[in-house]
């Protein structure tokens, strides 16, 4: 089979590789289709995300949807054939966390693409089919690769405790803050006000239901904030950039009793605006990757409530996997969402 290597940092290389065995309790997945993710990027840019670091060539990529190839002696439910969206961190399932149902907080997670476990940049995957998730007829292979950066937006989302009618700030219109945005139209949070640096981000939010959008080179976000929502502020704000400016900017769109949600990763220590969240009595919450939100997002998506092949803005095929990061990577290229083509 193939698979696309980070061999170092900015070289990706195209390998033949034997299919993964797998074993009575797994299932083997042909991956059709992979989104690429900011993460993937700090990987191939940095070789390196805290202390996950590429030591030797590793298969990044961990947003994926495919078809079930082969299934376990042991495995139920599942059969040859099926279309899947693929959760790609597997906990242990035995430590306090996980019995709690918050796995995604577990010591012992192996999420591929971290690593040392790899991603799907790949055309075949053994896999837990605890993590493996029937695709709706009428859910494309894309909008499968989608629900994962839709199942952190969700548990952001959930973190927040949206309520109906209340207006919400989101800090960067990148596919996180995209995620963050088509679910608070569907819990009905009211206005929704986004922030963006990129032109082309922004008109993109604008035409997927943003109630207004903030140009944050040129305008004050907090002066703007007060403006839209009449001088009381947002109930919730949503850190999604990655960037301290983004987060001093969600904390000032905040009210007194707001509640800033943190998504985006960027540096590890930035300055904290901590004389305005105490006098604000600010709700801090941060966001780890996501437990038990694929059901409730592919429920969502079965629907019709989402959209999601509309971000999309380029597709790849895996032989060009290094071409696409370089293109997400350019300032000069406008972008949102890519897709990688595996195979199908």
């Amino acid at each position: 089979m193939k698979a696309a290597f980070l061999d170092k940092p900015g070289h990706i290389s195209v390998k033949d590789i034997p299919v993964p065995d797998y074993g009575p309790d797994q299932v083997l997945i042909q991956i059709h289709e992979v989104g690429l993710c900011g993460s993937d990027l700090h990987y191939y840019k940095e070789g390196r995300i805290g202390n996950h670091i590429v030591k030797e060539p590793h298969i990044l990529g961990h947003e994926s949807a495919g078809i079930i190839a082969e299934v376990g002696k042991a495995v139920e439910g599942l059969k040859p054939g099926d279309r899947v969206a693929v959760e790609p961190g597997v906990p242990c399932l035995k430590c306090g966390q996980c019995l709690s149902g918050r796995y995604n907080l577990c010591d012992s997670v192996q999420f591929m693409g971290a690593p040392p476990y790899h991603g799907t940049f790949r055309e075949y995957l053994a896999h837990n089919p605890l993590f493996v998730h029937p695709l709706p007829d009428d859910v494309s292979f894309t909008q499968g690769a989608l629900i994962e950066p839709l199942a952190v937006a969700y548990n952001a989302l959930s973190k927040a405790a949206i309520q109906p009618g209340k207006p919400l700030f989101i800090s960067g219109a990148g596919p996180i803050g995209t995620a963050c945005l088509e679910l608070a139209g569907i819990m009905g949070a009211s206005p929704v006000i986004v922030s963006e640096i990129d032109g082309f981000r922004g008109r993109m939010a604008a035409g997927m239901g943003a109630d207004a959008v903030i140009d944050a080179n040129t305008e004050d976000v907090g002066e703007k904030i007060l403006s839209v929502t009449g001088g009381e502020g947002c109930e919730y704000g949503i850190e999604a950039s990655g960037s301290e400016t983004g987060f001093q900017d969600t904390v000032a769109a905040v009210k007194r009793g707001g509640t800033v949600v943190l998504i985006g990763m960027g540096r590890e220590t930035v300055a904290m605006p901590l004389t305005e969240i105490l006098k604000k009595e600010a709700a801090i919450h941060g966001v780890y990757r996501y437990a038990n939100c694929y059901k409730p997002v592919l429920r969502l998506l079965g629907a019709g409530k989402i959209q999601g092949e509309r971000w999309i803005t380029q597709r790849y095929p895996l032989a060009e996997l290094g071409n696409a990061m370089e293109a997400a990577l350019s300032p000069d290229t406008d972008k949102l969402k890519m897709i990688i083509q595996v195979s199908g």
